[in-house]
């Protein structure tokens, strides 16, 4: 009967030893996993991505650039000019052209010497240096570089939100003759995230040097202007070369989050494309 008794008294001491080994060993594999998930993310997945969208991007958003740098060298433009402006049915039917030939929401030219904003349907106004709607021009005009990325209401269509290609153009002896450039509606730049967003299942994002959220798909939060309430941010803006291309986390509401920075030179911003690791450590439990 005492052998009987302790062999019974044995049953759930083994049981216990054999769950927490069990427990134990299970807990184990997990931080395991977790961590190499987490590598994975951070060496391979995440990069991978950011380069794929960013190939995208090339393709499907510096296209405008490609096109304000054919139209800021284009000899008829600047032949057209120098002739004295003669004939605006010659300009109009030249931007109409470009603005149908490359599916964009606008096309344009800015004369220096007689102030005229020129677009596919006609003449719009003339910019002065009074009305602070034609700042951008006379910013433009005393850039150092051949053009920037704007985002301005279009006044030559209702007033829509446009990302503006501003293409600096000059004569054949280097002198400023005005400005060149296209234009994509705002809503079609975010449809296009969106579509990045829904193929890679990630949160893709354009911040510029100072952090401002310059584009954002339509699920981002409407509230969120900038970075400066991420926890990253300081990382962000004082060691911003050495995040360029790599991978790091923090914490968003109270979850994971891996992220991925690379400048795009040709728009002066920044990508982000972010991966929460709740779905990831899902598969993991």
């Amino acid at each position: 009967m005492a052998k009987d008794y302790e062999k019974l008294r044995l049953v759930p001491i083994l049981t216990i030893l054999l769950v927490t080994g069990f427990l134990i060993t299970s807990l184990a594999s997990f931080f395991v996993s977790r961590e190499s998930l987490r590598s994975e993310i951070a060496l391979n997945e995440l990069p991978l991505t950011s380069d794929n969208i960013y190939s995208e991007i090339q393709r499907d958003l510096l296209r405008p650039v490609f096109i304000s740098s054919v139209m800021a060298t284009d000899t008829f433009l600047r032949d057209w000019v120098l002739g004295g402006e003669q004939g605006i049915g010659k300009i109009t039917r030249y931007l109409s052209e470009i603005k149908n030939k490359y599916n964009t929401f606008t096309s344009f030219f800015v004369s220096e010497t007689t102030k005229t904003y020129y677009h596919a349907d006609g003449v719009l106004k003339q910019v002065t240096p009074t009305d602070t709607k034609d700042d951008w021009y006379f910013r433009v005009k005393e850039l150092k570089e051949e053009y920037e990325i704007n985002v301005d209401p279009d006044k030559a269509n209702k007033d829509a939100m446009t990302i503006f290609v501003n293409y600096r153009v000059f004569d054949y002896h280097g002198e400023y003759i005005g400005v060149t450039g296209v234009g994509l509606t705002v809503n079609a730049v975010k449809n296009l995230i969106e579509v990045y967003q829904k193929k890679y299942n990630r949160t893709i994002y354009f911040v510029d040097n100072a952090g401002k959220i310059t584009l954002a798909g339509a699920g981002f939060g409407k509230l969120v202007e900038d970075i400066s309430g991420f926890e990253y941010f300081p990382l962000f803006t004082e060691n911003m070369d050495a995040l360029e291309g790599k991978s790091f986390s923090y914490k968003k509401d109270g979850q994971v989050v891996h992220t991925n920075i690379r400048y795009i030179d040709e728009f002066k911003w920044h990508l982000v494309v972010e991966q929460p690791e709740q779905e990831a450590v899902k598969e993991i439990y």
